[in-house]
């Protein structure tokens, strides 16, 4: 019962945590918008930080990992984990990509512009996961790093709601250089969320006179 007790209190935390964590960056997200600034890694440690300011774990929250996992590779990945020395230089990497990529994006209007906004998020966070920086919530980072891109763009920020054996298979796909099913996994979500926008404003445009306009996006657009 103790046990049960504790396992219950953990996960409430972690739920807490990844609901701090996703508000932030919604918040800054919206000044980033405001600004025309782009996205940078300081954003995501922030978020990872308030991700473990609760519980046990919380001196890890923010920082980088100072020592190698006990596994190699990454949840049966056929990929190594990168030496703990060389994942803040990675990660610098990636910072500098992201901001050259986001400094001005702008909503997606045709599925050119959605395929490469997806390809973005898609290819970014598995770049996170794959340096796995992070002594824990790699993961979650990564996912919430999607969101980041998205929401950036004026896009509708998802939650990736497959249960996580698909998700994890995605991500081994993508090891071997197929992006198709994590694209799919992300388009999905980014339809239900614009599914969801557009059932809330049905009444005020109809009343308005307004007429809705969806993009007709297909899975052979992200094969």
């Amino acid at each position: 019962m103790i046990k049960e007790q504790e396992e219950k209190s953990v996960q409430i935390q972690e739920q807490r945590g990844l609901w701090k964590a996703s508000s932030f960056i919604h918040r800054i997200t919206k000044r980033l918008i405001k600004k025309n600034a782009p996205i940078g890694i300081r954003y995501i440690l922030e978020a990872h930080r308030l991700l473990f300011a609760e519980g046990k774990e919380k001196e890890m929250g923010g920082k980088y990992r100072e020592n190698n996992p006990n596994v190699e590779r990454i949840n049966g990945s056929t990929l190594k984990i990168p030496h703990w020395k060389d994942a803040p230089n990675q990660m610098a990497v990636l910072d500098e990509e992201l901001k050259s990529k986001t400094s001005s994006l702008v909503h997606a209007f045709t599925k050119k512009d959605y395929v490469k906004l997806i390809d973005l998020a898609v290819s970014s966070s598995y770049r996170l996961a794959c340096i796995h920086p992070f002594q824990n919530g790699n993961g979650r980072m990564s996912r919430l790093l999607i969101d980041f891109i998205l929401f950036r763009a004026g896009l509708p920020s998802i939650a990736i709601k497959e249960d996580k054996t698909k998700y994890l298979q995605a991500m081994f796909q993508a090891d071997n250089g197929d992006f198709g099913p994590l694209r799919r996994l992300v388009l999905k979500g980014l339809t239900e969320s614009q599914k969801k926008k557009l059932y809330a404003q049905k009444r005020i445009l109809t009343t308005r006179g307004g007429k809705q306009k969806t993009l007709n996006l297909r899975r052979r657009d992200f094969k």
